[in-house]
């Protein structure tokens, strides 16, 4: 039976080579014959491979009527044979993250810089590890080693542990990494579906407690006229520093008590600060504003028009940079701001976001309804809001079992 060795090139059959033995000779050794059959073009791969396996049968039975006697029965013009499967060519694991995963699945799809950042971050940790791996042979168990390697063994610049957080982060790239390269057909077998995901753990939300909230608005009046207004909007409206670095004054309907957030500020060492779309779709929302924000962000204005009376202020950014009132200040600077101020005040550790948390516990505290919290922080799903932005205290829940020892007349 002729053995046929099929050439692909891009995935599709473009020849055949085929085998065939027609026994010894008088020293014993085998007698090979070899020809080469090409498909017609247009052909399917399977319909090439199939008319293949019947071009080798009548070219071997050729042979064989040439090397013998004519049987008596007629040689079957149609044998089934297996056909040898190509070796699949190895890819360098490395150069595919580099060159195609990142290129064309992350930076190719416009992903945000920060979000780019990000990826580029991950993949230098993952192909450093995996140098000299072949794609095609990286297997679940490599991954899974991988994982307890970044668990165990990895340090941050600063010798610290990486967070259940971050090794969730390093599967997910990898997740993404060997799906790409699974749907572009690069490998037969996908390792990620046999690598279980780390838990993410979860990190304690941190926020002002009831007790800490008067000493911080106390703290804040001694502070700079355009310092009290970036910490009052950021604890009363929850905004991210990026959307609260994006904020312009046309945004802001000050007789309306209206804040509306359209655009995110974000900032990359290699890009600097980037004006974009906020983080998701559902952090285009507008915000009421409390009466003593609405004052203050009134003062506020008065003094940046005071210091410039001809110039029109609602194309101009509510924290500008220190060179132009048009351009957004870095994000960075918004988290410097608030560090410092904190630290010479003596209050709990707290960062922007850490406002944000608050603003969403104070809210809920208070008696705010989910859906309102969940529309106000902009989330897509009201279960974000209760799992990472809601805590409650051992007042809270006395007080909610109180109201039901009322409700069952105990």
């Amino acid at each position: 039976m002729a053995t046929i060795r099929e050439t692909t090139k891009k995935n599709r059959p473009v020849s055949f080579r085929f085998i065939a033995s027609l026994g010894r000779d008088v020293d014993g050794k085998q007698i090979r014959k070899y020809t080469t059959w090409k498909p017609e073009p247009g052909m399917t791969p399977t319909k090439a491979r199939k008319a293949a396996q019947i071009a080798a049968a009548q070219w071997e039975a050729e042979l064989l009527s040439e090397a013998a006697p004519v049987p008596k029965e007629p040689v079957p013009i149609y044998i089934p044979m297996p056909i040898a499967p190509p070796v699949q060519k190895k890819d360098s694991f490395c150069n595919y993250v580099q060159d195609i995963w990142l290129k064309l699945r992350i930076e190719g799809r416009r992903c945000k810089p920060s979000s780019v950042v990000f990826y580029q971050s991950m993949a230098r940790s993952i192909t450093g590890y995996f140098k000299g791996c072949a794609l095609q042979d990286i297997t679940s168990l490599q991954i899974d080693a991988y994982l307890a390697w970044l668990r165990c063994e990895y340090r941050t610049k600063q010798g610290q542990p990486l967070s259940p957080r971050s090794i969730h982060h390093h599967y997910a790239a990898l997740k993404s990494i060997f799906a790409y390269a699974e749907k572009q057909e690069l490998i037969t077998r996908n390792p990620m579906k046999q690598v279980d995901a780390p838990k993410k753990g979860k990190k304690p939300v941190d926020a002002l407690s009831p007790a800490q909230v008067q000493p911080f608005f106390a703290a804040i009046q001694a502070s700079p006229l355009d310092l009290r207004c970036m910490l009052l909007v950021l604890i009363t409206t929850g905004l991210r520093r990026g959307e609260l670095a994006g904020l312009r004054w046309k945004d802001v309907a000050l007789e309306e008590g209206l804040l509306r957030t359209t655009q995110g500020v974000s900032y990359t060492s290699k890009s600097g600060v980037i004006i974009g779309t906020p983080k998701t779709a559902n952090s285009i929302r507008t915000i009421p504003l409390i009466p003593a924000t609405i004052q203050l962000l009134q003062e506020y204005r008065k003094e940046v028009q005071a210091a410039h009376p001809r110039t029109n202020l609602n194309e101009a950014y509510i924290f500008h940079s220190k060179e132009d009132l048009f351009q957004p200040c870095n994000p960075n600077s918004i988290t410097r701001r608030v560090k410092r101020f904190i630290d010479r005040n003596n209050l709990p550790d707290l960062s922007p976001h850490d406002l944000r948390h608050s603003c969403a516990t104070l809210l809920l505290m208070n008696g705010a309804d989910i859906k309102s919290v969940q529309q106000i922080l902009g989330h897509s799903d009201a279960s974000t809001t209760l799992n990472f932005y809601v805590r409650a205290d051992l007042s809270q829940m006395r007080t909610a079992t109180d109201k039901l020892a009322a409700a069952i007349g105990l």
